[in-house]
């Protein structure tokens, strides 16, 4: 009797924090709804600022990874810069699908796997759209919501569901998608083979059953979900990539798809693809991948050299000069 009031006293007080911050969350959102850009940015800066002795171990996560990728392409000190701006990029990232929507003109939209992806929409095939944590990735989703009718994004939902649903009802309001759970990957592959686009993220750590690759010249451990839905369903993967340019402007950068094979070796070789895709972009926009994540840890046979890395754009060199 004893256990049986405990359990529905914290079941209780559960519920009370859940409520307390789904409340706080619906606040948050509010105070967020239409602020421009450069005003997120120069607020992201300051809270960043304000709370780096909480976000040490971060920053020196990001350092390492860089330090592994880059070498001594730059300083520590540039690398510690660098790694702060990677910070901000994130955090604005985030509140992105919140905040006011930037004008159409300032989106610019390109690359060789466009018409494929819109003739897979017109032909009603399904197709994967792989994302990865790079610049403006709500921008590009958000543009794609409005060109294409039948998306659904892969998301990690929040622990508390009152929140969840604050924050997903909060991102439908800039796009026009449906919101599947991570560990739903039935309702992911039904979407596939009923026609309709998936979006998800591809550069995630993971160990259990990951495809090992070269990723940015280092042995890493690749999430295979992406492609192993791919490769059920029978169709395409287009890899894409969003960034922010310096004069205010977005671009939304769309490459060939990638097409499941019958070869045993075909999750493998994909993901390479994959990765040798999206290697330029990070070179080139490095200050706006999530290097905060531990991609590469040695107790799993990652973080190996496997070739030399390619050089990081003038324009990255410039913003860590500082």
């Amino acid at each position: 009797m004893a256990l049986r009031r405990s359990t529905k006293q914290a079941d209780w007080l559960q519920k009370l924090k859940w409520h307390s911050e789904a409340c706080l969350t619906r606040l948050l959102v509010a105070a967020l709804k239409g602020r421009t850009h450069r005003t997120m940015g120069q607020g992201v800066r300051i809270a960043r600022t304000l709370a780096a002795p909480v976000l040490t171990k971060r920053i020196q996560t990001a350092a390492a990874n860089l330090h592994l990728v880059y070498g001594d392409q730059i300083t520590p000190g540039q690398r510690q810069r660098l790694a702060a701006q990677s910070l901000d990029s994130f955090f604005l990232s985030c509140l992105e699908s919140i905040i006011r929507p930037v004008e159409a003109e300032l989106i610019q939209v390109e690359g060789d796997g466009l018409e494929d992806m819109f003739r897979c929409h017109k032909e009603g095939q399904g197709f994967i759209v792989g994302s990865l944590h790079l610049g403006c990735w709500d921008m590009g989703l958000r543009w794609l919501s409005q060109h294409l009718d039948n998306l659904s994004v892969v998301h990690r939902p929040a622990r508390n569901p009152y929140t969840n649903s604050i924050l997903n009802g909060a991102r439908s309001s800039n796009s026009q998608c449906h919101w599947i759970s991570q560990r739903d990957a039935k309702a992911m592959l039904l979407k596939l083979r009923q026609g309709e686009g998936l979006v998800m993220m591809t550069d995630l750590y993971k160990g259990h059953q990951a495809v090992s690759v070269d990723f940015l010249g280092i042995n890493t451990n690749v999430a295979p979900g992406p492609l192993v839905l791919s490769q059920k369903a029978g169709c395409p993967l287009f890899p894409v990539a969003h960034v922010r340019e310096d004069d205010g402007r977005f671009r939304f950068i769309c490459g060939k798809p990638l097409h499941p094979t019958k070869s045993e070796t075909d999750l493998k070789e994909r993901a390479g693809a994959l990765g040798r895709w999206q290697e330029p972009w990070i070179n080139a926009y490095a200050e706006q991948y999530y290097w905060i994540n531990r991609r590469w840890r040695p107790r799993d046979g990652t973080g190996q050299r496997l070739r030399p890395t390619g050089a990081l754009a003038e324009r990255v060199l410039t913003k860590v000069n500082g």
